[in-house]
């Protein structure tokens, strides 16, 4: 089938790539996260830039989940939070896995089942997320007023 204007784009190896938000107040502390996987092609810098560019918007369709339980931070007044982080471990490769993993664990499990004509016959394929996938982390600026800024910074 052919379309004017149209080309066939062969894939040369499409990948599972990840989103990730962490929702943070004025004073740093993040109860809840979000998270989208996405399907690209292309090198890894052409896929970080397309990242980082949805990153500013698609927050606002991610569906979210607290963070999880095993998170504590004392707060100025030495209060105990549980199932709270603080917006400085985004950063730190090491927490990635405990903040974002069950997240992670998730949007693989979200992954869709395709289909493919192989000699005349439909088979079944599933695209996988790696163990650790190309991924932009952002943080968002919760403020008493409303506003949500997103602060995109990339993670790989």
């Amino acid at each position: 089938m052919r379309q004017a204007k149209t080309q066939a784009r062969v894939l040369r190896d499409p990948e599972v790539v990840l989103n990730l938000w962490a929702y943070a107040d004025e004073e740093g502390y993040i109860v809840r996260i979000a998270g989208k996987a996405y399907v690209m092609d292309g090198d890894d810098a052409e896929k970080l830039m397309l990242l980082r560019h949805l990153a500013a918007t698609d927050f606002l369709s991610a569906p979210w989940q607290k963070v999880p339980q095993n998170f504590t931070v004392h707060n100025a007044d030495g209060q105990k939070m549980q199932g709270v982080a603080h917006a400085s471990l985004v950063g730190d490769p090491n927490a990635q896995e405990p903040l974002f993993g069950s997240l992670m664990d998730s949007l693989a499990k979200s992954l869709l089942d395709q289909l493919r004509n192989l000699h005349g016959d439909y088979s079944r394929f599933r695209l996988e997320l790696s163990n650790s996938p190309l991924c932009v982390t952002t943080v968002v600026m919760e403020y008493e007023d409303g506003r949500l800024e997103p602060m995109v910074s990339a993670c790989a």
